[in-house]
């Protein structure tokens, strides 16, 4: 195979794996969490991290948890993310401080009971009048985000063999947004979590939406 054989190849891969993230990922999508992990080897158990939409939605999980058990939180928010390496194909599982991204100034919010419901409010069914705690089996709409994918694959596909989606999920409490960027390399089925600041965004502060009757709701 010429030299140019190979590039018109390699064109033609690449160009049928972003067709193929197109028809698979690129709407948006329900997850539901069939299992609710306890610990690392359950939610190991649980994820198919061959799909961004369940990685995606057991990382809010996952982040949830911290203000249950940090311990168990963090393992499961390390096996899910991954720092990319700037500019190259490489990355750190876990993120290079092992801490999945999670900025650690939050960790006063984990001791708070006025925000470490704020989570929860990203499940299907967590509302004011149950005081955020969603139904089971939980679920996560995820909410596809055609134009920061098709940015951010325009920037690292070709160049670094990154293929990249990005979902955004709402909060139930007062609306907030929180993009999670997944990304897979090439040669590789696995997805990762790849945004940090997803996990402390979805401790955003919403209290001032809620009415103190829907406050009061939360520690009952």
């Amino acid at each position: 195979m010429s030299f140019f054989d190979k590039i018109k190849a390699s064109f033609n891969k690449s160009a049928k794996q972003i067709k193929e993230l197109s028809k698979d990922f690129n709407t948006d999508r329900r997850i539901t969490l069939e299992k609710k992990p306890g610990d690392l080897e359950e939610l190991k158990a649980a994820v198919d991290v061959g799909d961004p939409g369940s990685v995606a939605a057991y990382w809010v999980y996952a982040v949830a948890c911290l203000g249950v058990d940090y311990d168990t939180g963090m393992s499961m928010m390390k096996y899910l993310f991954a720092d990319l390496e700037p500019y190259g194909r490489g990355f750190t599982e876990g993120g290079g401080a092992g801490r999945a991204g999670w900025d650690l100034s939050f960790n006063e919010r984990l001791e708070d009971d006025d925000y470490r419901w704020l989570p929860r409010a990203y499940f299907v069914g967590a509302k004011a009048d149950n005081g955020f705690n969603p139904p089971e089996p939980l679920a996560v709409d995820l909410h596809y985000n055609r134009h920061n994918t098709e940015a951010s694959n325009e920037q690292s596909f070709k160049a670094l063999g990154r293929l990249n989606v990005v979902y955004w999920v709402q909060s139930n409490a007062a609306g907030n947004k929180v993009n999670i960027t997944l990304s897979k390399f090439d040669g590789s089925e696995r997805w990762y979590v790849t945004s940090g600041i997803s996990s402390s965004g979805l401790f955003y502060d919403q209290r001032a939406g809620l009415t103190a009757e829907a406050r009061k709701k939360l520690y009952q």
